[in-house]
């Protein structure tokens, strides 16, 4: 998996493009073994007077079983796995994580595609700030959509997603709840795509989304908050290939973000992501992303921020079983305000870089090693930090 993720819609992903694979029905299932050293595992800064940044060792297992099933017009597909993570050192963060998601994809008539989803996953919270006592995200998740194809090259998307997460701390699940990370997100858009014969494809979107806080956050004695926020936005969607080694896509959007009770946080402008993916062989390939984005960031404060990224990354086949990935981001993080971490603005500088190598040892059995180096330059003293870590992992999938 490369840096370049987007958490946008895209139009390989939109049913509009095909529909219901062909696959074999049946049970696929998988197990992974992990093994982390983190140098740095909660983000800590070696300024000032807090704790020190500690290194810590990590063990995970995971088991599951991938699921699909083809019943004429009817695809029915999912995940189901249980995962143990255990901690050397901060033994506070040991969890027994599930997840799950179940599909149903429907072609009705010779028109109309359809698909419902359902989902769940409880593990741990993700590290940033390294200041909250959430130990635990757990992410309820609800998606319908439907697409029309009244032509061969136009179609009529649509799609509603809602988002419930919650968080629980190691000792005191009130900790996560009074600092305000608890939150039901929701989102739509329904829009209109274009696919000439020459494979690009093109859509305009009209997108709704709302985030609700159900506890408002407490910011000091006696004063509270609330994060609410609605959001509105308009996306033109392309992707452009531009030959048979260079594809080009691109997302400009005007979007404008009002918060019921903070407007230094409010938001009205132009966005954009304008990704290349370039392969000069069937066995080497690039990606370049360069972007202005709201994005939701992935840590235990569980804030948004505009950021302004850049993204490098790079696939090769060394031989038949050996695999090299590289990935190198910067961006820049813009927080406005209360964020779930701090009551002032502040402005972070995160810089990471990956390589990784996998050897597929036998069809079913993969090996793995990933290197990654972090850095973190924020605007607020003392939340500066430099991190690397070392993953190694078996995966066998049957």
């Amino acid at each position: 998996m490369t840096l370049l993720c987007y958490t946008s819609a895209t139009l390989a992903a939109n049913p509009v493009y095909g529909a219901s694979s062909e696959d074999d029905p049946g049970f696929a299932p998988f197990a992974r073994v992990d093994y982390t050293y983190d140098s740095n595992l909660l983000n800590r800064s070696d300024e000032g007077d807090g704790p020190e940044p500690q290194s810590d060792q990590v063990k995970r297992l995971a088991l599951g079983t991938l699921f699909n099933a083809q019943l004429s017009r009817q695809k029915f597909s999912g995940l189901m796995s249980l995962s143990d993570t255990r901690h050397q050192r901060f033994t506070e963060r040991n969890t027994d994580g599930y997840a799950y998601r179940l599909r149903w994809d429907s072609e009705i008539g010779k028109t109309i595609l359809a698909a419902v989803e359902k989902g769940a996953v409880s593990d741990q919270a993700p590290i940033q700030t390294g200041l909250v006592s959430a130990t635990v995200r757990k992410q309820d998740t609800e998606l319908a959509s439907l697409t029309w194809n009244f032509h061969a090259n136009y179609a009529v998307l649509s799609e509603y997603k809602r988002t419930e997460t919650r968080f629980e701390g190691a000792s005191d699940n009130n900790d996560a709840l009074l600092n305000g990370l608890n939150r039901d997100d929701q989102s739509g858009y329904i829009g209109l795509a274009y696919q000439p014969s020459s494979g690009s494809s093109s859509a305009i979107l009209l997108k709704q989304s709302s985030g609700f806080f159900p506890s408002r956050q407490i910011i000091g004695p006696g004063q509270t908050v609330s994060n609410n926020f609605d959001q509105s936005e308009v996306e033109w969607l392309t992707r452009w290939n531009y030959s048979k080694i260079t594809m080009l896509t691109l997302s400009l959007s005007s979007v404008d973000r009002q918060h019921d009770e903070l407007p230094q946080r409010d938001f009205s402008g132009t966005n954009y992501r304008v990704a290349m993916r370039y392969e000069p062989t069937v066995k080497t390939s690039f990606d370049l992303m360069v972007g202005k984005q709201l994005v939701g960031v992935s840590d235990a404060t569980n804030s948004d921020a505009l950021a302004r990224q850049v993204g490098l990354g790079m696939q090769m086949e060394l031989t038949s079983k050996l695999f090299l990935q590289l990935g190198y981001m910067p961006q820049n993080l813009e927080f406005n305000g209360t964020d779930g971490f701090s009551t002032v603005p502040r402005t972070e500088r995160l810089k990471e870089s990956r390589i990784g190598l996998e050897f597929q040892m036998d069809p079913r059995l993969k090996l793995g090693a990933n290197l990654r180096q972090r850095d973190r330059d924020s605007s607020l003293p003392n939340l500066d930090y430099t991190a690397h870590s070392m993953n190694v992992f078996v995966k066998y999938e049957h």
